[in-house]
């Protein structure tokens, strides 16, 4: 690697004096990634000996190969770190797992971050299937398609979660990391820590409405069968990005079906 090396001398002598000031290797990395200097970021983390905090992608090229895949990156973000991907399943992979989640769906549930519970919300209006610890073969290799593209353990995800969107169905702006000032944080976190990152897949399109906006960034990704959504819910140095803030936008017609694969730091039992 050479990030390092193609920083301009300002940048290298910053690092410098942030070292001797005592500053955590990444919290140096996470100001690198920021500013787009990402090959760097990842370098001195790697020369230090320091743990990522949240997965890595590989965005030196426009299309990534992977083992029974290949995906195009469509769009990036550094702050908040956002990732579209097109291509991310076939047409055949989001027919299957709509017609395999049919008859299953319950009404989707909020965490309450006071007491860990889930509960039914006015904010988050669909209907969802869960297929944590699923045999579904096609399910298994999605998340493992998932991890190699994000180079993160595949049993650090909490498992795939099929969602149904109907007619005004919407999940209002919202953050997926968890609220560590709050009581029931601390309950959800004992099992796989904290949530880092989160990966949506769109199943299907809609004739209007329907996208996954973030409000913060003024930006928002149209539904698109096959379309995936990578963001980082912490930054470098593991903290939290409430610049992720993010919304399910109203379906005004049609239906709307979602996978999404929350990604934790530690492994989810």
């Amino acid at each position: 690697m050479n990030g390092l090396k193609s920083l301009n001398e300002e940048w290298k002598k910053w690092i410098k004096v942030c070292i001797l000031k005592g500053v955590s290797t990444n919290q140096i990395a996470s100001e690198l990634f920021q500013r787009g200097w990402t090959d760097a970021a990842y370098e001195l983390i790697e020369k230090k000996g320091e743990k990522l905090k949240r997965p890595r992608i590989d965005l030196n090229k426009n299309r990534i190969a992977l083992n029974n895949k290949e995906v195009s990156i469509t769009y990036t973000c550094h702050k908040p770190h956002v990732i579209v991907f097109d291509d991310f399943l076939s047409f055949e992979e989001c027919s299957a797992l709509i017609e395999d989640s049919q008859n299953k769906f319950k009404v989707s549930k909020v965490i309450n971050d006071d007491d860990g519970s889930r509960v039914l919300s006015t904010n988050r209006t669909s209907q969802s299937v869960s297929y944590s610890k699923s045999p579904n073969r096609l399910v298994k290799t999605i998340e493992a398609r998932i991890a190699e593209l994000l180079n993160w353990p595949a049993n650090h995800g909490e498992g795939l979660l099929v969602l149904r969107y109907e007619d005004g169905g919407e999940y209002k702006p919202h953050y997926d990391y968890f609220n560590t000032i709050k009581k029931g944080s601390d309950k959800i976190m004992q099992n796989g820590g904290q949530r880092v990152g989160t990966f949506l897949m769109f199943l299907s399109e809609v004739e209007c409405g329907g996208a996954t906006r973030f409000p913060k960034l003024n930006f928002e990704v149209r539904p698109k069968v096959g379309r995936a959504i990578y963001f980082s819910n912490v930054d470098l140095a593991g903290n939290v990005d409430n610049m992720t803030l993010h919304a399910g936008m109203p379906v005004i017609k049609g239906v709307k079906y979602l996978a999404t694969l929350w990604i934790r730091e530690e492994p989810y039992l």
